[in-house]
């Protein structure tokens, strides 16, 4: 692991991995033979420089916040041949950089980095896209365009929760019609989250006990009766100890099949962009991972 490409974002954490883009490259070169940093300027400028240079380099670090790292794993995931992975955390959550133990402090994790530590990780996808953290249809998204920014810099994604608990009287369930290999559910939901890491806006949430190298992915249906007491439980920002309420189902599997009526839009990692139907699937040990 000699040659590595960053894939840096100057905007992410208003901007101030642009600030010590010069620190972060000359941590990086006391240890590795070859670095070179790719600034990115528009939407989908991650992508490109990853399928520039998979082939060229042994690690691709992606430094920037949520937005940067779902980028970069969509445009890595799908090549037959992938160099090592990593994450700078930049953002305001950073949940799969937390995920894997890496320093929120952009410069110590630079440093971590150069320790070389590795490990395989599960990936999850959902029809053509990928995902490291969560996959979610329902509340998840039907609320994430009502969040100002300033909730959501303060707060992270966490804000997008919250901001639920106080629109509780606005929900829209919907029917659900979901299959794994083991289960077949026919219900109604005002949410369904399909997990592969336990953070989500930046503390341990919906999946506080979720395993990135289990080949498995954890999938929680809440339905409206529940909802109160699971936003309960997360606006206090403790984990899962007992179990989850009454009236949310939680299961595990490899892949889901899942369908809705009406149409859910879904949220992959924050991103929108798709809507259901959709086939989510874990693809094991995808990624080899540099970690904290």
């Amino acid at each position: 692991m000699e040659r590595v490409a960053v894939i840096l974002n100057p905007l992410a954490g208003n901007g101030k991995l642009n600030n010590i883009k010069d620190q972060v490259e000359r941590i990086l070169e006391d240890t590795f033979s070859e670095v070179t940093i790719y600034q990115t300027t528009d939407a989908g400028d991650g992508a490109t420089y990853v399928k520039q240079v998979a082939n060229q380099v042994d690690l691709i670090v992606a430094a920037g916040g949520d937005g940067t790292i779902h980028e970069v794993i969509n445009a890595l995931a799908p090549l037959p041949a992938r160099p090592a992975f990593a994450i700078i955390p930049g953002g305001t959550s950073n949940d799969f950089s937390r995920e894997i133990g890496m320093l929120q402090q952009p410069l110590k994790a630079a440093q971590q980095i150069t320790n070389k530590k590795t490990k395989w990780i599960d990936v999850g996808q959902s029809n053509d896209h990928y995902f490291l953290n969560f996959w979610g249809i329902g509340l998840i998204t039907q609320v994430s365009e009502t969040v100002d920014n300033n909730s959501k810099q303060n707060m992270g994604r966490l804000a997008y929760y919250l901001r639920t608990i106080q629109t509780l009287g606005k929900r829209r369930s919907f029917h659900i019609d979901l299959s794994t290999p083991d289960y077949e559910i026919t219900d109604d939901a005002v949410m369904v989250i399909v997990g592969n890491g336990s953070y989500t806006g930046g503390i341990r949430a919906f999946f506080p006990e979720a395993n990135i190298e289990d080949g498995l992915l954890d999938v929680l249906i809440i339905k409206e009766a529940s909802l109160q007491a699971f936003w309960s439980m997360l606006q206090s920002r403790v984990g899962i100890e007992d179990g989850y309420p009454e009236g949310i189902i939680a299961l595990q599997a490899s892949e889901i099949r899942i369908d809705a009526t009406p149409k859910q839009a879904i949220d992959c990692d924050g991103e929108r962009g798709s809507v259901t139907p959709s086939t989510i699937s874990v693809l094991p040990k995808h990624i080899e991972m540099v970690i904290g």
